[in-house]
């Protein structure tokens, strides 16, 4: 069993490495994707947008639903991650956790923790590092 894992995510992959104490050489355990967030949400919906009318005059345009599902995958995202880390909580593969995530992901990756997930995070750091290599995301590690 690892001590510390460290998380390192985005909304689109998730990264999760471990080590025996806070500053000791980290290991890959596993990797996570997310395919839909790096799809144009025009290829994840399954028909054209909604259209409305104007409030004045016979104008008729869409409705942009492109931010809202861009946010919906990375909370669907955000919720597969902490079921996976919860899960390996529940047996006892790791204490501590420290999570590194871009800054916009960050937040919605603590909104889909519970308590005893919570509880185990000792340290955040708000950096998109999942493109680094395993010595760089622990020159990070606080």
């Amino acid at each position: 069993m690892a001590d510390v894992w460290v998380l390192v995510a985005n909304s689109a992959e998730a990264r999760i490495y471990a080590g025996r104490h806070r500053h000791a050489p980290l290991t890959l355990v596993d990797t996570l994707t997310h395919e839909a967030a790096r799809l144009h949400p025009r290829e994840v919906l399954a028909d054209a947008p909604g259209r409305v009318h104007d409030r004045f005059g016979p104008g008729r345009h869409s409705i942009d639903s492109g931010e809202q599902v861009r946010a919906e995958e990375r909370e669907r995202f955000a919720r597969e991650i902490a079921a996976s880390l919860l899960e390996a909580r529940r047996q006892r593969k790791f204490e501590e956790l420290i999570v590194m995530a871009a800054p916009a992901f960050l937040g919605v990756l603590r909104a889909e923790f519970n308590k005893p997930l919570a509880s185990a995070v000792i340290a955040e750091v708000p950096k998109d590092l999942v493109s680094q290599e395993a010595a760089a995301v622990a020159a990070h590690v606080p």
